[in-house]
């Protein structure tokens, strides 16, 4: 085997092809997986939601976390249509925590619920906010019997997307 000036791998493949690379949004730039750069910015709190190839900004940094999600507005919309606003990233945080912590937009926020309103999950997560919700003891409703009120409320189903996105909001 030759010596090869332009870097080629042990299968003849250039090493860029073989490196993969993912956005960054803090720098704007495209940064190879496993660098320093990644390995860097995942110390600094960055997510890296490997199934979705997303590197996501730590909450803390709210304006390039903001600019990011309006970036890849289109991904969000295909992965709640695909999957969920319920998806786990990386086993630690939803997608629906990451856009409430980002004070995202409330009619996005409507819109992507409608989306997923009718799937198991949702129903549960809806049942779980609103439980939450009427055994808070900062909450008014919380003296009033909530059991009723939950029968009510679930029984009737006028809860819709904004409101149960408001109860939500509380605590996240």
């Amino acid at each position: 085997m030759t010596f090869h000036t332009n870097a080629m791998d042990m299968l003849d493949q250039p090493i860029d092809k073989t490196r993969k690379k993912i956005y960054n949004p803090k720098t704007n730039r495209m940064i190879v997986i496993n660098g320093p750069v990644y390995r860097k910015l995942l110390c600094g709190g960055y997510i890296h939601w490997r199934e979705e190839r997303l590197l996501i900004p730590p909450l803390h940094e709210l304006p390039i976390l903001r600019r990011y999600l309006s970036f890849i507005s289109y991904r969000i919309w295909d992965i709640v249509s695909e999957r969920s606003l319920l998806a786990v990233v990386n086993e630690k945080i939803s997608l629906l925590q990451i856009l409430l912590q980002a004070n995202w937009h409330n009619l996005t926020l409507c819109q992507l619920l409608k989306l997923c309103w009718e799937r198991e999950e949702t129903k549960a997560w809806r049942n779980n906010v609103l439980m939450e919700f009427l055994h808070h003891p900062n909450l008014a409703p919380s003296k009033y019997r909530p059991g009723a009120l939950y029968d009510a409320f679930i029984k009737t189903d006028v809860l819709g997307p904004e409101h149960i996105l408001a109860l939500a909001r509380t605590f996240y």
